[in-house]
């Protein structure tokens, strides 16, 4: 290992023998009591040092090895320091673009490589985008921007004049095709996508992903990931993402509401095939809806569970301030039920 003060975080002097390395408190670590060899120690720390040399150096200033393992020990488990010997030489992705998104995920992970692991790993990821208006396009822009290396627009749909955001579409792409829009920002993302290929992820957009119902089917059959983002009227929703057999689905859901609305379904039905002839869609909720789907996306592809399964994010006009409301999956559903065998079946 040749440790490395983490360059993402700042390196503040509180005192002449304490430093605090970061500032937010998911981030920051405080050490005190440092004395001359510590210091220099830190100041030995720039990726070029491995850990035995620092143990030489440690020596050779009065003190002993163990000085220098244990700095570099409390620095690691902190996040506070990576390995310069991880680093990789060039990496295949436009590192200008996607570097603040390496150092944020690098400081998620603690990642002794400074995040370009999970750079390569999401490279790697394939998210379907059910639905390209306000919020898809956006949503679908963003995750080419985090770094998922593919992305698969499903809408036939033109661009039209209020489709046009500053994260979506472009004003110069009203009349094309929804999904031609939007292939050159995701190009950079997607340049070595392999058409066909069943996606890791799916973004539903659309009013109601019940317009799709089979396509939901079939994801919950191929124990497919997939999310529900939209908005409607006042109020921005994002969730359930939907784990198949493990968390409430979209059908649970409904079957919520219709125990506590008998009318829902009624409701349901009419508000999905007559929408309203001038729908709303506030451009500052469409982007707090997209950064908090998108956010929620790449989190779970990530390898996180995230606030959304099980659960739903909120936000309504004026204010726009996120809430979670808790789903559970509901027992006439029968998504999370298990598999019962019978005598006969040869699969038991």
């Amino acid at each position: 290992m040749r440790p490395l003060l983490h360059p993402s975080l700042s390196q503040i002097w509180r005192d002449t023998s304490t430093i605090q390395i970061g500032v937010t408190p998911g981030c920051a670590v405080v050490l005190t009591g440092l004395g001359n060899v510590e210091k220099a120690l830190l100041r030995s720390m720039d990726g070029r040092n491995d850990q035995a040399t620092l143990q030489q150096l440690a020596l050779a200033w009065g003190a002993d090895s163990a000085s220098a393992d244990k700095l570099i020990e409390t620095l690691a488990e902190a996040g506070a320091v990576i390995d310069g010997d991880q680093l990789p030489a060039h990496s295949s992705r436009p590192a200008g673009r996607l570097e603040p998104d390496r150092a944020s995920l690098g400081l998620v992970e603690h990642s002794a490589d400074a995040g370009y692991a999970g750079m390569e790993r999401r490279a790697q990821r394939r998210v379907e985008v059910v639905g390209a208006g306000r919020v898809g396009a956006s949503v679908a822009r963003l995750l080419a921007a985090g770094g998922v290396g593919a992305i698969d627009i499903d809408d036939g749909d033109l661009v039209a004049p209020s489709d046009v955001t500053p994260l979506g579409h472009d004003p110069g792409a009203v009349g094309l095709g929804r999904d031609r829009s939007l292939r050159p920002s995701l190009d950079i993302a997607t340049a070595n996508a392999v058409p066909g290929e069943e996606p890791d992820f799916v973004l539903f957009t659309v009013p109601r992903a019940y317009e799709h119902a089979s396509v939901v089917a079939s994801l919950m059959r191929a124990g497919i990931p997939h999310l529900q983002a939209s908005v409607t009227e006042l109020t921005g929703v994002v969730g359930p993402l939907v784990v198949p057999g493990s968390s409430a689905c979209l059908r649970c859901l409904d079957l919520h509401r219709t125990d506590r609305d008998a009318g829902w379904p009624t409701v349901l039905d009419q508000a999905t095939r007559h929408p309203p002839p001038s729908p709303a869609c506030d451009t500052s909720l469409v982007a707090t809806v997209a950064g908090l789907a998108s956010a929620q996306i790449l989190a779970f592809l990530d390898g996180y569970h995230v606030a959304s399964i099980g659960g739903t994010l909120e936000c309504e006009l004026p204010y726009g301030l996120p809430r979670r409301r808790t789903w559970r999956t509901h027992p006439d559903c029968g998504c999370t039920w298990e598999h019962e065998c019978v005598p006969e079946d040869p699969d038991c």
